[in-house]
Formats: C-alpha cells, structure tokens, sequence
C-alpha cells in the first residue's frame, strides 16, 4: 500500500475507495497496525496545512520504478521517516492546537453514537426527538421511532463534502435514513461513514460490520457501499452486507434489484436471491443461492443458524451481549441449526446451545466454552 494513503488516513483525507482500500490493509496483521501507530504518532500534531503531493514527490522522485517490489515498498517506509523530520518546514509558528485525529472505528460510550464531521459526538439516546444537529448544508432530526434523518436546510449545497459516522455498540441495531432517501438498517457492533450530502457522479459509503439497505433508485448516481476493500454498486435495490472485521468472510445478499461486487481482480453481477462470500486475505469469491429471510434475522432480533460452527456463533453472541468469548481447550467440532430470540437472556440463549460435550460458564463479561 502507498505511504500516500497512511498520510491521508492520518490527516481524515481518504475517498471512501482509499479509506477501504486501507481498511483491508490495516486488518491485514497486526505489524501493519503497529506501523499505523508508530507513524501517527511520530506525526506532528500541530499542524495548519501540509502539501501532501508536494511532500509525497519528493519521495517519489528517489523511489524510481524497480523490478523489486519488496524493495520499493521497503524504500517507501524509509522514504517516509524523512517526510516525518522535515514535517515541521510546513509547520506555522503561529499555529493553535489542531490535533490530528484519524477515523478508526471507535465503540461507542452507550448505546449509539453519531460523531459530526467536526468531531462532535452525540450520543443519540441522550438526545429526545427533534433536531439533532443542524450541519452546513443538511438538518439532522430524530423522528419518534428513533431514526434519524438528513434533509436539506434550503440552502445551495456546495463547499466540502462533509462526513458523518454513526456507530451502534454491541446489542444496539439503529436505523438512519441518508440524505438522499436511502434506508440502513445498521446491526449491533457496526460503523457507517456517509456524506452530509451526495454530490458528483456517485454515492459512496464506508460500512465495518453490518447493515441491511434500501438504496433510493438514481441512474445518473450509482451507489457504492466500501467494506474492507469490497465494492458493492447498485443503482436502487435491497440488500445486506455483513463485514465484520473479525470475521473470516465478507458475505453480501441481494433481495432485490440487481448488484454488482468487486473485491480485488474479481467482480459479479447478483441477482436476488444469490449471495456472494469473499474469504478475506485469499481474494476469493463464490455466488451461492440462499434462503434471504436467513441473512435479515438479525432485523427481526433473531439468531439464525444453519450448520453453524460454535466459533461463528459465539462470535455473534459476543456483539449482542457484548461479553468475551473464552475458550478452554479447542473450539468444539459440532454444529448447530435453529433459530433463537435475540429478547433472551444470555443464560437462556447458551441453555439452548449447549450439549452433552459443549458446555458454558458465565464469569462476569466472560463467557467460558468448555467440553
């Protein structure tokens, strides 16, 4: 990946493809975080105005074209520290306090939280109905079911494009309706980055987790939804995308309409009823037929199993009941078919999952596997 696009990400500067294009790189292992960190760190924090192509160039210029990739990449890194010490020339003397913040996905404090593009948090249960926040070109309300909602102020919209992010915790699912009519049904543990409005050629979005939408019909602005380096473009239709970072798969599934998925060198064209799996790191994708109504339970506060490993399930109960998960030996071989109310208690839920060999023990937020 460029050093390019560390910067940007330091500096909130991605388009929604870079900030995927990052995402799945970042996630990728744990020395690419840990080299984030180290360059966030070392990056200025005091700063008015950096020329990033003017800086980026300059390192360009060294770093000509070589048959050895890994060489290129490991000049770039070195490259990179040199940008870091010699930040400080675009520095002003006179500059205030201007800490950057990069937009990693963060938990929210209770329940739902919603951060402005100026870095404002609210957390929406705080918040009765009405007007949340009333942003340069869009009004935020929340309507008495919960939602809220973008609609213009009446005003010209121009000037930059700003960006929101709503965030439900673990047990939360949330509901918001964007500015162009489009419809998210947002799953517990779950991120969605958007613009206060849509402007040029496309409607781009940045989804971590899951969210079910129904996409408001518009040939002239195709939509585009980002999940760890996976594009989804639809022009109006229903579907669900679930792309947990700690999960295995992305797996996208159309109800209606007609989808197109692209995931490195591999694109599909879905019809409804089709689900397609991309297994993260292999760059591999598969299209399957599928029961619909079993990827939108969720919606209907149902866990649904089919065949599924213990893993996968605890996986799912850790979000709804925010709890860690601890196994003591392997992680069981059996598998598990049913659906089970998502109203339960916690005790009454891994009842119902348990065995004669697959056994549960709850310890504060741990819930510990045993056999």
């Amino acid at each position: 990946m460029e050093f390019k696009l560390i910067i940007k990400k330091i500096n909130d500067t991605l388009s929604p493809k870079e900030e995927s294009i990052f995402a799945a790189w970042y996630n990728e292992s744990d020395s690419n975080k840990e080299y984030f960190e180290r360059v966030k760190n070392n990056y200025e924090s005091e700063i008015e105005e950096i020329d990033l192509d003017r800086a980026w160039k300059a390192i360009d210029k060294k770093v000509s074209p070589r048959k050895n990739r890994k060489a290129y990449y490991k000049y770039a890194i070195a490259a990179s520290v040199a940008l870091l010490i010699g930040v400080t020339y675009f520095k002003s003397s006179t500059s205030t306090s201007n800490k950057v913040i990069p937009t990693v996905v963060e938990k929210p404090v209770d329940g739902v939280t919603l951060t402005l593009s100026d870095g404002t948090k609210v957390v929406l249960s705080d918040h009765k109905n009405g007007v949340i926040a009333n942003q340069e070109n869009a009004v935020i309300t929340k309507d008495e079911e919960g939602q809220i909602r973008y609609e213009g102020n009446n005003t010209e919209q121009k000037g930059k494009v700003a960006y929101n992010t709503l965030v439900t915790a673990n047990g939360k699912t949330f509901q918001v309706q964007l500015p162009d009519g489009t419809n998210v049904w947002m799953n517990a543990g779950s991120s969605l980055k958007y613009p206060t409005y849509f402007s040029g050629s496309d409607r781009a979005v940045i989804l971590t987790g899951e969210a079910y939408f129904e996409v408001a019909h518009n040939e002239k602005m195709p939509f585009r939804v980002f999940s760890n380096g996976q594009e989804v473009e639809v022009l109006g239709t229903h579907f669900n995308i679930k792309a947990y970072l700690n999960e295995p798969v992305m797996k996208t599934t159309l109800l209606e309409g007609k989808i197109k998925i692209s995931e490195g060198d591999n694109n599909m064209l879905v019809k409804p009823g089709q689900q397609v799996i991309v297994s993260l790191g292999k760059h591999a994708m598969n299209i399957t037929s599928v029961n619909t109504e079993s990827a939108l339970a969720w919606k209907n506060r149902l866990f649904y199993f089919e065949n599924a490993k213990y893993d996968e399930i605890m996986r799912e109960i850790e979000r709804w009941y925010d709890v860690d998960v601890v196994y003591k030996g392997k992680i069981p071989d059996e598998r598990f078919e049913g659906a089970i109310q998502k109203d339960l208690k916690l005790d009454q839920v891994l009842k119902m999952l348990e065995s004669k060999d697959v056994h549960f023990k709850v310890s504060g937020k741990e819930v510990i596997v045993t056999q």
